[in-house]
C-alpha cells in the first residue's frame, strides 16, 4: 500500500509539467538516481526471499515512476531492466504469463537505456538488426546489453512453442555475447551462466554452439566466477542441462547442493542466492514434471 501511495504522488507530480521543469532545473533529476540505486543494493542484500517476493511489486512501481519523473535516467533504466528481470524469475513457476510481462517490459526499458548510444539508436531507427550494432556498445553499457539480453532470452523460453518468438533469441545471444566481451565476470558470470542454458536448450547439429558438452562446460566457466558461490548456476544446469540429458542423478545432486550450502557472504547476491534455494526446493518437490 505504501509503494501504491508513493506512486500515486509520482503520477501526480509526473502529470505537471512545472514539476518536470523543476525536476531538471535544480538537479534532483541527478539526485533521484543514487537514492534509488542505494535501495536496490539494499534489496540484494536481504536474505528473504519471501519478504522481497512480496515487497519488490511496489520497488517497481516506484522505480518506474522515477524513470518517467527524470526522463529516462540512464543509471535508472538500468535498476529498472534489472528488477523487472529478477521479479520474473521469482514469478515464472508461480505466474508465468505474468513473468511474460516482466521479461517485456524489463526489455523495453533496458533498450531504452541502450538506445541512449546515438550510433545504436540511429542505426535501430534505420532498419539495422541488434547483432548488426552491438559492436557500437562500450563498457558503459554492459548492464543494459546483460539485462536486456536476459529479459528477451528468458521471455522466449517461456514462448517456445512459438516458432515467431524464437527469431528474437538471435538478440539476446548477441546482447549478452557483447557484455561478456565487455566484462565476463559482470554479476557475478550471469552472462555465461545464460549462453549455458541456451547451450542446453540448443541441439548441437544446428552449429550455433549448443549441445550437452558446450552447456557443461560453460556452466563450469560460470561458476567458477565466483567458486560456486552463485548457486543460481547450479539451480540453471539442474533445471536445462541435467534435463535434456535425462540425469536425474546430477539433478538431485545439485539442488540438494543449493538447499544445503551456506555460501560465502558476497556482496550483492544474497537476494540471488536465496532465491535460488526457493527455485531448487520447487524443482525438487516437482521433478515428476522434467523426467
Amino acid at each position: 500500500m505504501k509503494g501504491f501511495l508513493l506512486l500515486s504522488l509520482i503520477i501526480g507530480f509526473t502529470g505537471c509539467a512545472s514539476f518536470q521543469r523543476m525536476v531538471t532545473r535544480t538537479g534532483i533529476n541527478v539526485g533521484i538516481a543514487p537514492g534509488v540505486s542505494h535501495m536496490i543494493e539494499a534489496i540484494k542484500e536481504t536474505k528473504s526471499g519471501r519478504l522481497v517476493e512480496k515487497g519488490l511489486a511496489d520497488h517497481l512501481l516506484i522505480v518506474t515512476g522515477m524513470v518517467e519523473i527524470t526522463e529516462g535516467n540512464f543509471r535508472l533504466l538500468n535498476e529498472a531492466a534489472f528488477l523487472y528481470c529478477a521479479y520474473g524469475i521469482f514469478m515464472e513457476e508461480k505466474e508465468p504469463e505474468f513473468a511474460k510481462e516482466l521479461f517485456d517490459i524489463g526489455k523495453d526499458f533496458g533498450l531504452r537505456a541502450l538506445k541512449q548510444n546515438r550510433k545504436f539508436r540511429k542505426g535501430l531507427a534505420a532498419g539495422k538488426k541488434i547483432p548488426e550494432l552491438v559492436g557500437h556498445l562500450d563498457e558503459d553499457y554492459v548492464k543494459p546489453l546483460l539485462w536486456t539480453g536476459l529479459n528477451i532470452g528468458l521471455w522466449i523460453v517461456h514462448n517456445m512453442d512459438d516458432p515467431a518468438a524464437l527469431m528474437g533469441m538471435a538478440d539476446a545471444m548477441a546482447l549478452v555475447e557483447r557484455s561478456i566481451e565487455l566484462d565476463e565476470k559482470f554479476y557475478h558470470g550471469a552472462g555465461k551462466m545464460f549462453l549455458a542454458s541456451y547451450y542446453a536448450l540448443t541441439p548441437e547439429y544446428l552449429g550455433l554452439g549448443g549441445g550437452p558438452e558446450n552447456s557443461r562446460q560453460m556452466f563450469e566457466q560460470s561458476r567458477a566466477v565466483e567458486n560456486g558461490n552463485f548457486l543460481l548456476v547450479d539451480v540453471l544446469e539442474a533445471r536445462f542441462l541435467a534435463t535434456i540429458t535425462e540425469n536425474e542423478d546430477r539433478y538431485d545432486e545439485l539442488l540438494n547442493g543449493v538447499i544445503e550450502k551456506e555460501p560465502d557472504d558476497i556482496k550483492g547476491i544474497r537476494l540471488i542466492n536465496e532465491l535460488a534455494k526457493m527455485k531448487a526446493q520447487y524443482y525438487l518437490s516437482h521433478k515428476s514434471d522434467y523426467f
